[in-house]
């Protein structure tokens, strides 16, 4: 088939009329449904790819979702204090740190693709093990184990979409996970609902995710990039032609920079992961990384997804409407979502970062007024309601999928593996230590001094944000990684 540039199409549209085509014109204008059909397919197959590494995203958000409907009735069945319910809750993200560590050793002997069907071997094993558990304790082992896979494709999923999709939709893509994040909530919003106190039946349909993301990763490609760290080349080149237009030169310039970039990480044996405490180019990354991850975790929230319930049921609502209320909440996290992969690669990450802090902070801060005033018969009841959904529509426009983008596109290639899990490590901690204290907390503070707490964070994820985050948007993972030597004052690759 012969293949044209846009430029000469636009020529060939532009001839002026009098006489007939000439060979080259009739090729021309043959192909170009040959050609826009081949365009829309390896389209299709990127976001097809994309969407199905995503998956990942519903075994995180389905046990966030299942927990916080379930919880009220595991604390009846077998009578758990707020300190207990707190460790059943908050042992998934403790098994989630140790995954996120463990990652970054697998991230060296394993493929992307390996390791996210390893998630989804994990996960199945540890709802199996929570929907027949006759105690607290093998119901939090279970829970540990879910964890485990949770940060195995929390870390991984978003690092492998990065490093197969186009440069000018990565932001999109990758923000895919956090969509399906949303997905699995809701869909354990809706089973909670549907089930009632059938809590053993929603922990064992979370088996069905993760064995159809099992299914989806068989038929998936590697990584380029981690094919070339592998030293095959040609199956880098194969996975682009897949998932680019093999005729553009852009391919193979994408394929040289790859190339080009790990021969020269290779020349650096001294900026290992191990040395990132005293490199200053690793040093500042990692802090921007690792403050994000916190900042995401420790401004709200996790109060709101885990304990969207026990909330509720202190400004008066019955069990009901509390599950109702959550469900709505869910739909909302969902819906927001899909809105803002719309303007993901419109708008600068760090514009939106900016923005949807102003709104977390500033709902999370009439919570707290709310509690402080302590009359939840009138105004206060729906003012805190109201704040609940807009903090959730704040963060799903903007932290819900920004760190993960930005987790996924600031760590240069040679410390990427690790520094993802070191990143996301310290993100599940900050998620550990909320999940676990909230409860404890609100029985001991009073909602005021916890709300206002969480509104103190923001604000100073605000500042962290204004200060350090670069922009992104629109760069390749070479590009940035450029960007960053730049500021460390470290050379640049050539």
């Amino acid at each position: 088939m012969s293949q044209r540039r846009p430029a000469d199409y636009a020529r060939a549209r532009t001839r002026p009329s009098g006489g007939g085509m000439d060979d080259e014109e009739r090729a021309m204008t043959s192909s170009k449904p040959e050609a826009e059909e081949h365009r829309l397919g390896f389209q299709a197959h990127v976001w097809l790819t994309a969407a199905v590494a995503a998956m990942g995203g519903i075994l995180f958000g389905y046990d966030t979702g299942m927990i916080s409907g379930a919880q009220l009735f595991i604390e009846r069945e077998f009578d758990l204090s707020s300190g207990e319910i707190g460790v059943v809750v908050s042992a998934v993200t403790a098994g989630a740190l140790v995954g996120a560590l463990f990652s970054s050793w697998l991230t060296t002997r394993l493929s992307r693709r390996g390791i996210v069907k390893l998630a989804a071997v994990v996960f199945i094993v540890g709802a199996v093990l929570a929907a027949v558990a006759q105690s607290v304790e093998v119901l939090i082992g279970a829970r540990f184990v879910i964890g485990l896979a949770v940060g195995f494709a929390s870390t991984v999923v978003p690092l492998y979409i990065s490093e197969v999709v186009p440069t000018a939709r990565r932001g999109s893509m990758v923000a895919l996970f956090q969509l399906a994040i949303t997905a699995g909530i809701l869909l354990a919003y809706i089973v909670n609902a549907a089930t009632a106190e059938e809590w053993r039946i929603v922990f064992a349909l979370a088996a069905v995710p993760a064995t159809l993301l099992f299914l989806g990763m068989l038929v998936l490609p590697n990584s380029p990039r981690w094919l070339v760290m592998r030293g095959d080349v040609d199956g880098a080149r194969a996975v682009l032609h897949e998932l680019r237009d093999p005729e553009a030169p852009e391919t193979e310039e994408e394929l040289q920079e790859i190339v080009t970039a790990v021969e020269e990480d290779r020349r650096r044996p001294h900026e290992s992961i191990g040395a990132a405490l005293t490199s200053p180019l690793a040093r500042m990354i990692l802090v921007v990384g690792i403050g994000l991850g916190i900042f995401q975790q420790i401004t709200g929230i996790n109060t709101i997804i885990y304990y969207a319930p026990t909330i509720l049921k202190e400004v008066d609502f019955g069990d009901s409407a509390s599950t109702l209320t959550t469900a709505g909440i869910g739909t909302l996290n969902f819906v927001a979502t899909i809105l803002a992969l719309l303007f993901v690669d419109r708008i600068g990450r760090r514009k939106i970062l900016i923005g949807g802090m102003i709104g977390m902070a500033g709902t999370m801060a009439l919570i707290a007024i709310a509690f402080a005033v302590d009359d939840f018969s009138g105004i206060w009841r729906w003012v805190t309601v109201f704040c609940l959904f807009g903090f959730i529509a704040c963060f799903a426009v903007s932290w819900g999928w920004g760190f993960w983008v930005m987790a996924s596109e600031i760590y240069p290639l040679f410390i990427r593996g690790q520094a993802i899990s070191i990143g996301n490590s310290v993100q599940w901690g900050a998620n550990f230590a909320i999940s676990l204290l909230f409860p404890i907390l609100l029985t001991a503070w009073g909602g005021a001094p916890v709300f206002g707490m969480l509104a103190g964070f923001g604000v100073l994820a605000l500042w962290f944000t204004w200060k350090l985050v670069p922009e992104t948007r629109g760069k390749t993972l070479e590009e940035i990684e450029e960007e960053w030597r730049r500021r460390a004052g470290v050379e640049a690759t050539a």
